[in-house]
């Protein structure tokens, strides 16, 4: 058994141009460094408390249906194969089991603590 490698020869395949920076090719495709503001901030530790509020409101509708046998589920056209571009909103048993379709509108009051009707 041999070890010996052959040479590789010229492929005669040109290398791709050198690529500007990538910060720099963002710039250049918003019409210049002005025209982008690029931050550099540092990402917070913490969600702002009106978002850990809100988590926490929707989390207490949660188990508050859960507790009565229900859920929300919410449909994405892509799941319903629907064609409208709209997200439907079931109420289903533990089961999964769909009990009844709700508007958006009504959602949103369940969510801010009104009962479900």
């Amino acid at each position: 058994m041999s070890l010996d490698v052959a040479p590789i020869e010229p492929t005669g395949f040109e290398t791709a141009p050198q690529r500007a920076p990538r910060d720099a090719r963002a710039a250049d495709a918003f019409g210049g460094a002005d025209a982008l503001d690029l931050s550099t901030g540092e990402i917070p530790a913490s969600p702002p408390a009106e978002v850990l509020e809100a988590m926490s409101a929707a989390g207490r509708v949660a188990h508050e249906l859960h507790a009565q046998g229900r859920e929300l589920r919410f449909v994405t056209p892509e799941q319903s194969g629907g064609d409208d571009g709209r997200v439907r909103i079931e109420v289903t048993n533990l089961d999964g089991d769909v009990l009844r379709t709700i508007p958006p509108s009504e959602a949103l009051d369940v969510a801010t603590g009104s009962p479900l009707g």
